[in-house]
């Protein structure tokens, strides 16, 4: 959730809208390359120092950029399950791999220079070209209607199946020595129809992402960036019409430019999609812990008597229930108290409810301290009390009793430094086997309760002195 309240969803770099720092940064980039396309085009003939390996680096740098966009795209894409990127981060795997076989077959690079190697490296930067461009039409043109996630892994695999028959293709092409001539005396000769595809297939993959996808998203934007590195690499390259000429060298240099940018894009906006999701986690796992903070508190307010703060009627008896049943299968028998205050109703009429309030409070407060950690104690309605002693034989209840007796005794209460005398009746038991459920130990202590009553009061009584329970 935002700052502003609204939920995010997760979103992958084909989903993140393109903010206005997003789409001025790429435009920056883009302008920055037509400017050094520009600078650079009056000079583009001009000869420059022979450096066999020049191409193999850069082409290599280019080739390592493009595999980690792919790498990511394909991330971004399992994802978020989408197909039209799993079409993209394969396009991204082919054209690393012709770049990098560029740089291998360069003449001088590695082998020793010959008239077949320059020509399959021609071939190859046009290959690489055409390949990119149309892969990116097909990202760009990609029907919303088949984005389903359950195409994903059909589209990944048709996707990577042509991919790699057309690097293969145009490999094989390349090195063949049955295609067109490119190079003469070091100089680019490009065949009409080449001076046409590359162009015409430049511009359908700008036409794609523009009208197609409407250039919406984070990588909508930085792919317009590659196109546009391409557009700079196919002018200088032109332009300069030759090997290790000021147009050659910086049609290699914006080209590897153009691929870092997008690089360098798509992981800034990964890490601030992170960003986002971190935060978000953040601010739901505070979320969900006040929530059970908020369930916790009304958890104990449903469950606690708001005069005493001993549990309730029902809670105390879903205790007892819990107990009883734990004892048939097997569980330790359990004693129970029902306590009641003597002359309630005259504290009431004499030092008004008010004051019967305190007492009650004051009563549970002691009865708290009379009982163990382990024993459950709650007010079972009005004046009266249900106090449960689990794994407590006979002599134990009784010695509970006792001592709540004597805790009541002990200090007296009082109102408004008005004294109050209050003494309890106790009517004690234990589980019997003849029991049939908690209901009838409860009606057995309750019975001893009004005995307790009847025989004086400020006294405990036991159920059934005869009966030898939980001895």
């Amino acid at each position: 959730m935002g700052q502003d309240g609204e939920e995010y969803p997760v979103l992958t770099l084909g989903q993140a809208p393109a903010t206005a720092s997003v789409r001025m940064a790429a435009a920056a980039i883009i302008a920055t390359l037509a400017v050094v396309t520009l600078m650079v085009a009056t000079h583009a003939r001009d000869p420059m120092l022979v450096l066999p390996g020049f191409l193999p680096a850069l082409a290599s740098l280019t080739a390592l950029a493009d595999m980690l966009t792919a790498y990511l795209l394909w991330g971004q894409a399992r994802a978020g399950e989408e197909p039209a990127l799993a079409v993209l981060a394969v396009t991204y795997l082919g054209s690393a791999v012709l770049v990098a076989a560029n740089a291998w077959l360069f003449p001088a690079a590695f082998f020793v220079a010959g008239g077949r190697l320059g020509e399959a490296a021609a071939w190859l930067w046009v290959f690489w070209h055409v390949l990119f461009a149309g892969g990116v039409t097909a990202y760009g043109l990609y029907p919303a209607a088949w984005s389903r996630p359950a195409n994903f892994p059909r589209v990944a695999r048709r996707s990577a199946g042509i991919m790699a028959i057309l690097v293969v293709a145009a490999v094989t092409l390349a090195r063949s020595g049955y295609l067109p001539a490119l190079v003469g005396g070091a100089r680019f000769h490009l065949p009409a129809f080449l001076l046409g595809v590359i162009p015409v297939a430049m511009v359908l993959a700008m036409v794609a992402l523009a009208y197609g996808r409407r250039a919406r998203t984070v990588l909508d934007t930085w792919l317009f960036v590659a196109m546009a590195g391409i557009w700079c690499d196919a002018a200088l390259m032109h332009r300069g019409a030759g090997r290790f000429s000021v147009g050659w060298y910086a049609a290699h240099a914006v080209s590897l430019a153009a691929s870092l940018a997008v690089l360098l894009g798509c992981l800034a906006e990964v890490n601030r999609l992170y960003g986002r999701l971190v935060w978000r986690e953040a601010r739901m796992n505070h979320a969900n812990a006040h929530l059970r903070a908020v369930n916790s508190e009304l958890s104990t307010i449903a469950e606690r008597d708001a005069l005493t703060q001993l549990l309730n009627r029902r809670a105390v008896l879903q205790h007892l229930s819990e107990h009883f049943e734990a004892w048939r299968l097997g569980d330790a028998p359990f004693g129970i108290l029902m306590i009641d205050l003597d002359h309630f109703k005259t504290i009431n009429d004499e030092w008004g409810h008010l004051a019967g309030d305190e007492v009650l409070a004051q009563v549970a407060a002691r009865l708290r301290t009379a009982v163990r950690r382990s024993d459950v104690a709650g007010r079972y309605g009005g004046e009266e009390f249900l106090v449960v002693l689990p794994g407590t034989g006979a002599q134990g209840v009784r010695a509970t009793a006792a001592k709540l007796l004597e805790a009541v005794r002990a200090m007296p209460f009082g109102y408004q430094d008005r004294p109050i005398p209050v003494t309890v009746s106790i009517g004690a038991t234990c589980v019997d086997d003849k029991d049939a459920d908690a209901d009838s130990t409860i009606a057995r202590a309750d019975r001893a309760l009004y005995a307790a009553k009847r025989d004086g009061r400020d006294r405990q009584v036991w159920a059934d002195p005869a009966a030898d329970q939980c001895a």
